[in-house]
């Protein structure tokens, strides 16, 4: 079955700005227990398109119980970034690599409260896909629609606590949608493709 309409002109449109950025290459992020390549994946249901997250387990070593897209450390047999994107996506939610059609990498970042620098990539994946959350990394795994992610009555603030509920809190923009807060690093991976698209 063909894509709708939209999706498909929102998923070209993404392609045309992706194929812009350059993939930043291995070695940057190879080697260092603080840096990590994600994918992050789309499909469409209904005609509009869908992005998921993961939530972190609270068993993990960093960013426990927080909202994020399936990813994690470049191992020596990756050979790109890309590839490290995709094995722990199939690791972590087994979404097949070869299922994904991948649209390119987006800007290399860092997270604000550990310093973690991230390679994302954008693909798109079969509605079908069978989403299976690792029990011993992923509590939960969700999709939102486009729609609510532009949706400004679903933004806040969040509270954050960087050593639990004796510190001080600093506040971060967020979205709030379905019981789960999307901020720091992944919300303006979100916020990225957002742009690309209404541009």
């Amino acid at each position: 079955m063909s894509a709708a309409p939209q999706f498909a002109a929102d998923v070209e449109r993404l392609r045309r700005h992706l194929a812009k950025i350059e993939t930043a290459p291995r070695e940057r992020l190879a080697n260092n227990r603080k840096a990590a390549a994600v994918l992050v994946p789309i499909f469409e249901r209904a005609g509009e398109l869908h992005v998921v997250y993961i939530r972190r387990s609270d068993l993990v070593e960093s960013h426990r119980g927080q909202v994020a897209f399936p990813g994690g450390r470049v191992d020596p047999g990756d050979a790109t970034l890309l590839d490290a994107a995709l094995r722990e996506a199939e690791e972590e939610v087994a979404i097949v690599p070869s299922s994904v059609d991948i649209l390119g990498a987006l800007p290399v970042a860092s997270t604000y409260t550990s310093g973690i620098l991230v390679a994302p990539f954008a693909g798109v994946i079969p509605e079908s896909t069978a989403m299976r959350p690792n029990p011993g990394e992923i509590a939960d795994v969700f999709d939102v629609p486009l729609s609510a992610l532009r949706d400004l009555r679903y933004r806040g603030d969040y509270e954050w606590r960087r050593d639990g509920a004796n510190s001080s809190a600093s506040k971060y923009p967020a979205i709030f949608y379905g019981g789960q807060t999307i901020w720091g690093l992944t919300l303006r991976i979100t916020l990225n493709l957002l742009e690309m698209l209404h541009a």
